[in-house]
């Protein structure tokens, strides 16, 4: 991504992040820019490219920062795993309002529903690849890594939306609410892989 398009994405995300999508406007982005409507055009011919490199940039942005928590594996696949879903939570803090847009139908139909596929299986992959190196380590019993990744990944994405339907439903964001889903993912977590672990010698 060039200079001039980051730029114009972080614009978009302070003002996605405040007001979500549907509620910012390209000319307001373009305010915020100093640039006039037409030249932030001739980068973003709509509203949903410029959201696409958005979620992107937010996505770069979380993998790198769990990629920085993966390599510290070292034989406590529990305390990774808490680490990693830390690294979400304090993402979902900064921009809950985006969370909760993902789930409206309008972004699903404008193509954007398979980048955000994308970022899920990119979640299994990063937790595939911790419990690749906890069997590895010895530390677990697991054979179906790709399963038991998957798996795993969607219950902690199901616990996200279930505190959250609330406020996906009256569209009135509560930031308030990812402590507690952080809370019932690392229960969760714990509960899981308690019978998986290791005993060591």
């Amino acid at each position: 991504m060039d200079r001039k398009k980051e730029q114009i994405v972080q614009a978009a995300l302070k003002r996605f992040s405040h007001y979500g999508f549907n509620k910012t406007t390209m000319s307001e982005i373009a305010i915020d820019l100093n640039i006039t409507k037409a030249n932030l055009y001739y980068y973003y011919p709509d509203k949903n490219a410029l959201i696409k490199d958005v979620l992107a940039y937010i996505s770069d942005e979380i993998f790198t920062q769990q990629h920085e928590v993966l390599i510290q594996y070292n034989g406590d696949i529990v305390d990774i795993l808490c680490k990693l879903l830390e690294v979400r939570a304090n993402f979902l803090k900064d921009y809950y309002v985006l969370h909760i847009n993902e789930n409206l139908e309008w972004i699903k139909g404008q193509g954007i529903g398979t980048l955000l596929e994308r970022f899920h299986y990119k979640n299994i992959e990063i937790v595939g690849d911790l419990l690749a190196r906890a069997a590895e380590n010895g530390e677990i019993d697991v054979y179906a890594i790709d399963e038991a990744a998957t798996s795993y990944t969607e219950i902690m994405a199901g616990l996200s939306l279930l505190r959250s339907v609330s406020d996906t439903i009256s569209g009135m964001p509560n930031a308030g609410n990812v402590d507690d889903i952080l809370e019932s993912q690392k229960k969760a977590t714990k509960f899981i892989f308690s019978n998986k672990i290791k005993e060591k010698n």
